[in-house]
């Protein structure tokens, strides 16, 4: 990985540890099979999501969530204006055989079923500052699957490579990738996935 790219056999042992470790955190990732691409990783989850409503312009279901700290005056909280709502993302790992990166793609479901419009998701994920949402905003696209040839969300690969080859001792790509990426879009990996480089190298070899 000194340039950045995996080969698909790399990505698919990188996948198969990961999760190995998955299931040991009782995470809930999962490993699809799909007969015109290769192997794949898939992760459904809820998340509660918060936001102040009157605070923007934008006018839709996914707009600025923020934490929100009430003042301890009740005279001077506004409880009204806070709204929760539940969401479902499902997050798939897949890998892209022109980039040889791995590929985070995603769909956000709100509690009525709809999906999220990629102009809300723009806007909608949390704990970004300015600038790292502007970065998001130039990576969050739209893409076919090229395993369910549906369109999902997705983080372009186009400068991945450029990010994994910074890290040339990783223990495992997959981990390093998600740990940077998957921030931008409300997926945060357990700490102990950090531990990888203890128990197996890449190849899938005890250490």
């Amino acid at each position: 990985m000194t340039d950045g790219t995996l080969t698909q056999a790399t990505f698919a042992t990188a996948a198969k540890q990961f999760l190995e470790l998955s299931n040991k955190y009782q995470d809930s990732w999962e490993l699809v099979q799909s007969p015109t691409w290769p192997s794949y990783l898939r992760k459904s989850v809820q998340q509660q999501l918060t936001r102040l409503t009157g605070t923007t312009d934008v006018d839709d279901d996914f707009a600025e969530f923020e934490e929100v700290e009430l003042d301890e005056d009740p005279s001077a909280a506004q409880v009204d204006t806070v709204t929760t709502d539940l969401y479902r993302f499902e997050y798939h790992v897949v890998y892209s055989i022109s980039y040889q990166v791995p590929v985070l793609y995603f769909n956000v479901f709100k509690s009525n079923g709809t999906l999220v419009r990629l102009e809300e998701a723009w806007s909608g994920f949390t704990e970004l500052a300015g600038e790292s949402r502007e970065q998001l905003r130039q990576m969050l696209t739209q893409m076919e699957h090229p395993a369910l040839f549906k369109p999902f969300l997705a983080l372009h690969p186009c400068q991945t490579a450029n990010v994994l080859r910074t890290l040339p001792d990783s223990q495992n790509a997959i981990v390093s990738f998600l740990s940077i990426y998957g921030p931008y879009v409300n997926l945060e990996l357990d700490p102990r996935y950090g531990l990888t480089g203890d128990q197996k190298n890449e190849s899938g070899e005890n250490e």
